[in-house]
């Protein structure tokens, strides 16, 4: 059975995710060329010359800011990110309950997720991944582990506020944004399913979310909001 957490008066908590940093024009172009390099001809054949040329930028701009292929493909995936997270900036303990930014930090991943750009990056990762592992590493280190890592930071702070009963936050995390994928992912990237998923979407958040607040919402907070 299940006790109530005692709040932590004085509890030290980790700091919200830093909000995306504005870039100026030009290195803004260039990551955007190298989404469109990289989603047409994939990461192997697309080369840093191709952005170059997309961009209208030089090459050694590109070094400079990114280091190489490889640091532009991060740039690339950590913006996505960061645009998911933001339900999560802007929360706190006094602001939103815990219901309803599970809902709003729900929706925003699984829109992206279903996003045709999203969709694509996906399946370059499952049919390059295994030829260039630094490549999927890269991939799950600035995608998945900073998405789950993002949201058990805050199950972490609403646990120690005595809202949430979470032995492992990051497990719970994981659970939740897995929820949410299921079977509407899957069958849009084999193409069984094709936009819109309003739907779909509007009926799995609600039931992530509940079944969520279920396993480990306090008493005071399994109510629907």
């Amino acid at each position: 059975m299940k006790t109530a957490r005692t709040p932590r008066p004085n509890s030290s908590r980790k700091p919200k995710p830093k909000p995306r940093r504005r870039r100026e024009p030009r290195i803004r172009a260039i990551v955007a060329a190298a989404e469109l390099v990289f989603l047409e001809k994939g990461f192997d054949i697309g080369s840093l010359d191709d952005v170059a040329r997309r961009a209208n930028a030089s090459k050694a701009t590109i070094y400079a800011h990114f280091g190489n292929k490889l640091g532009l493909f991060r740039e690339i995936i950590r913006d996505k990110i960061a645009a998911v997270a933001q339900p999560l900036d802007h929360a706190t303990a006094d602001k939103e309950n815990v219901r309803v930014v599970l809902r709003q930090f729900g929706t925003a991943f699984i829109t992206t997720l279903l996003s045709p750009v999203a969709l694509k990056f996906y399946r370059l990762m499952v049919s390059q991944g295994t030829q260039f592992p630094e490549l999927a590493q890269t991939w799950f280190a600035n995608g998945p582990r900073i998405a789950i890592g993002t949201l058990a930071a805050f199950l972490k702070d609403r646990t120690e506020a005595g809202e949430l009963d979470i032995e492992n936050p990051e497990l719970a995390a994981e659970f939740f944004l897995m929820s949410l994928r299921g079977v509407v992912h899957l069958r849009a990237l084999t193409g069984l399913a094709k936009p819109p998923f309003d739907k779909d979407v509007s009926v799995r958040i609600a039931g992530s979310v509940d079944m969520f607040m279920r396993a480990y919402g306090l008493p005071k907070n399994k109510d629907r909001r």
